[in-house]
């Protein structure tokens, strides 16, 4: 810990007194909407859609929101929040944790075949 910032419990690297990286968003063993673990497809139900946090495996987008008239898929809970990885691959990330998922669905393109976002071009 730099002396310095000895009586203060943050500094300016987001790190606490301890050294330990604070994350918005961070792993979570199971889906916060529909508690399945890690590798384990999204709820799904025919009448409300199922889970809020499941992707259309087509657009890349909420599959509870998805309209458009194809098989969305099944994707599964990877243990982290749809976009964050994509965002720290991409280095559009606005703090630790928290990912520019504005920017990501804006200036992204979804690939389908491998599942993940990509720059334009």
């Amino acid at each position: 810990m730099n002396p310095t910032n000895a009586g203060s419990a943050m500094n300016d690297n987001n790190e606490d007194a301890q050294g330990k990286q604070f994350r918005v968003l961070d792993f979570e063993p199971n889906c916060p909407d529909c508690a399945v673990a890690v590798g384990e497809p999204h709820e799904y139900d025919e009448y409300d859609g199922g889970c809020d946090v499941a992707r259309c495996l087509v657009t890349g987008l909420q599959r509870l929101m998805c309209g458009l008239d194809h098989d969305c898929g099944r994707d599964v809970w990877t243990g982290w929040w749809p976009g964050l990885v994509d965002c720290e691959q991409l280095g559009w990330m606005i703090g630790p944790g928290l990912p520019d998922l504005n920017r990501l669905y804006t200036e992204a393109t979804w690939d389908p075949t491998r599942c993940t976002w990509v720059k334009p071009g």
